[in-house]
């Protein structure tokens, strides 16, 4: 039987040697025979069982999965094994998904940013949306507490990473008429799916009020004043909560450039 090198081998199979040796040192392939130099051969016979390594590699599975898998064969194993590498692809799948409608959504609101008036306020239509909520205590300048839980509420929701998310703050209706504009209410979390929807907030379809505030936080209560004489000028009613959501925290190295959409429901009184 002619054998090939390790470097013949690896060219083949278009690895390193370097894999090669270190499947033979971890059990999981070795050559069909070590010369009394300590030189690896490799059989051609080898090819497909290191090729099906390879495959199996190439679906994340770990090496003590194929060790295990190559111990004891059999059809059963590989069945079991397979379906469990094809729902975990499925699910990966499902989440590369959502990261690129987060960096589609991202993109078009740094689009969006270019072409708007910041000092425009206008009416727009909004579709339904289901949103996580968390209470915030406004006896702390930060409510950490609150933050961390409307993270992991988000996890809970299939959401991998709170980059992926949209989120933000509420701020009650009848607070912006006492003139409360600090008076925050929810910290929210946008979900893609009402599936949840019994354990979800239901931000509802209509006719939003849309506003922007470029600059830090304080400079909000201003941007309220504003949205309050526009309502009244323009006979609106407002409704429900003030929903806060920053477009551009990745885009900006300074927060007075950071900024802040306001959307509120209304009516024509």
């Amino acid at each position: 039987m002619k054998y090939l090198t390790i470097k013949e081998f690896a060219k083949i199979h278009n690895v390193n040697t370097r894999t090669l040796h270190y499947y033979d040192d971890v059990g999981l392939f070795s050559p069909k025979h070590k010369g009394e130099n300590g030189y690896r051969y490799y059989s051609y016979m080898q090819g497909s069982e290191f090729e099906m390594i390879l495959a199996l590699r190439e679906l994340s599975m770990s090496v003590e999965e194929i060790k295990t898998y190559t111990e004891r064969r059999s059809a059963e194993h590989l069945e079991t094994m397979l379906s469990n590498k094809s729902f975990e692809i499925d699910e990966k799948i499902k989440q590369l998904k959502q990261i690129k409608n987060v960096l589609e959504s991202k993109k078009s609101n740094l689009n969006l940013i270019k072409s708007i008036d910041f000092n425009t306020i206008e009416v727009v239509s909004c579709k339904t949306e289901y949103l996580f909520l968390t209470p915030i205590n406004n006896e702390k300048e930060v409510d950490e507490q609150a933050l961390e839980e409307v993270m992991s509420l988000g996890k809970n929701g299939g959401i991998h990473r709170i980059f992926n998310a949209s989120y933000g703050s509420m701020i009650p209706v009848a607070s912006l008429n006492q003139g409360l504009f600090e008076d925050y209410s929810h910290y929210f979390i946008k979900i893609q799916t009402s599936k949840m929807k019994n354990r979800l907030f239901k931000k509802e379809s209509g006719q939003y009020l849309r506003a922007y505030c470029v600059g830090e936080w304080n400079k909000l209560p201003q941007t309220y004043e504003r949205i309050l004489e526009f309502a009244k000028n323009n006979g609106l009613k407002l409704s429900g909560y003030s929903y806060e959501q920053g477009l551009n925290e990745m885009a900006i190295n300074e927060m007075s450039e950071y900024v802040t959409e306001i959307m509120i429901k209304c009516e024509k009184e």
